[in-house]
Order: structure tokens, then C-alpha cells, then sequence
């Protein structure tokens, strides 16, 4: 039997696909050519690792290619001008993803909280670990606060090791060390190329971060039910288009790659102050 979160991340996988079915990935992983207007921000950049190149994961496969890191457009718009204005339908798949979960050990901050940023990372991705080290701290204000809320999703471009490396670090969440073990990890990646971390060190990481039991720890590295989880978070990532990591979304608002703190934290404000 699988668990109660198992199946609701199972469930959300499902419709989330579904959804999104002839929107040809929508219009935010695609180009046209009308021009852009003024509205919200959308943001990409060259700071992530894209599926399929599993041997060297360098800065590729953004937005819009070509566009300059860290740049933020308006309404939608990718930094080279073309217009990536989201519908009302595909803001609602947006907002959809949210879980809102209360206890989700994948979660830091208010369930009710205005802005919610979904994170989809792979744990062995270079730009996903320089994140979560350089800009993710700098985000914990809003989180103190009540006015960000933060999920994390694991979308897995580096192969089976990396899904063993998700499954590691829900196993450490059984025993309600989610978030140190996510930590540790990111903290003791490279700054370049694919974080080595086979089962030997996984478990000493375990350790670091005092993991009570090491036993069950160990055991559930070969649990069905958290890979499951791990798996439903992957389709739910594909089902929206995404073909890299980090990939983010600020409430309504696509980001690609590891944009700097004050990126986020414009989105975030300007979230905040137009929330329902």
C-alpha cells in the first residue's frame, strides 16, 4: 500500500499531464514573434543543465536562446523580445501545482502563504546545488515571515543515480531530517560537474547530519513507495515541459536557471502584493 502522500503525488502527477495536453508544452517552453507588453515578469537563464546531456552539464537549453543570464522581461516575454504571455487556463495550471501540503516534509513555510515558489532540481546538478547554497539562504526572510513558501520538486536529468539520490534524501525526511540532508547534499556538491554520490557516501552523509537510524535509513534507500514519490515528482515535471534544472515557478511565474537572489526577490515582493 502506498502512502497517503505517495498517492496525492501521484493524483497531482496525473492531472497535472493531463492539463497540459495539446498545449504543445505551452507558450513559456516555445517562441512566437508578437511583440511583448507590459505586465508580470517572466525570467530565464543560462544557468541550469538540461536533460540529455548527462556527460557534461553545461549552461544550455534556455528560454530563449542566446539571452542574456539574469535579465528579467516583461509579461511573459523571453529576453530576446518574443512574446511568452501565459493564458488564464495556463496560470490556473500554474497555481495548480502548488500542494500546499500541511506537514510535507518537502516544504518550508506557511501553507497559506501568498507567494509559493516551486523548485524542480536535481540533486547532482551544479547550478541546482549553487542555488540552493548562494541564493536559497537569502530567501529565508520571506519565509520567516509568512510571505513565501517553498517546494521542492525533484525533476531528475542526471540518471539513475541522481533518482537514488532523491530517494536518499526522502528516506532521511521518514525521520524528519528532509531539509538537512537536502542541505548536506547541496553543501558538499561541486562547484562544477556531477556530484559523485554513490550509496557509500549517501550514507555518510546520513550520518553527518544525525540521522537516528541508519538501519532503516539503508532500507528505505530500496523503498518503492519513495521512489514512486520521486517518479511522480519527474512526471509532473516533464508533464509541464521541463527539460532542465533548476527549473523554478513564483506563483504564476516560469524562471529558468539559478538566477541571482535579487531576481527572486522582486518576483517575490511583487507576488506578494498582487496575491489573491
Amino acid at each position: 500500500m502506498k502512502s497517503p502522500a505517495a498517492s496525492v503525488a501521484w493524483a497531482v502527477a496525473t492531472i497535472v499531464v493531463a492539463l497540459v495536453v495539446g498545449f504543445l508544452a505551452w507558450t513559456w517552453m516555445t517562441r512566437d514573434t508578437a511583440p511583448p507588453a507590459a505586465g508580470r515578469p517572466a525570467v530565464e537563464g543560462s544557468g541550469s543543465a538540461s536533460t540529455g546531456d548527462a556527460s557534461a552539464p553545461e549552461p544550455a537549453g534556455t528560454l530563449a536562446d542566446g539571452a542574456a543570464e539574469g535579465q528579467v522581461a516583461q509579461d511573459g516575454a523571453t529576453q530576446d523580445g518574443a512574446s511568452q504571455t501565459l493564458t488564464a487556463e495556463q496560470e490556473e495550471i500554474l497555481l495548480g501545482l502548488q500542494r500546499r501540503e500541511e506537514g510535507d516534509p518537502l516544504a518550508v513555510g506557511a501553507v497559506d502563504a501568498p507567494v509559493v515558489l516551486i523548485e524542480y532540481a536535481d540533486y547532482r546538478c551544479p547550478y541546482c546545488a549553487s542555488w540552493a547554497r548562494e541564493v536559497k539562504p537569502g530567501l529565508q526572510p520571506f519565509v520567516d515571515d509568512g510571505t513565501l513558501r517553498i517546494e521542492f520538486r525533484d525533476a531528475i536529468v542526471f540518471g539513475e543515480e541522481s533518482a537514488l539520490v532523491a530517494v536518499a534524501a526522502r528516506a532521511a525526511g521518514e525521520q524528519g531530517l528532509y531539509w538537512e540532508y537536502h542541505d548536506a547534499i547541496f553543501a558538499a556538491s561541486p562547484t562544477s560537474g556531477q556530484a559523485d554520490l554513490p550509496q557509500e557516501r549517501l550514507v555518510e552523509l546520513a550520518e553527518e547530519v544525525d540521522v537516528p537510524d541508519l538501519d532503516r535509513f539503508e532500507a528505505d534507500l530500496s523503498s518503492q513507495e519513495l521512489l514512486d514519490a520521486v517518479q511522480a515528482d519527474m512526471a509532473e515535471a516533464a508533464g509541464i515541459g521541463i527539460r532542465s534544472t533548476p527549473t523554478f515557478v513564483v506563483n504564476t511565474v516560469p524562471v529558468r536557471g539559478a538566477q541571482p537572489l535579487e531576481v527572486f526577490t522582486e518576483l517575490v515582493e511583487q507576488q506578494a502584493t498582487t496575491a489573491p
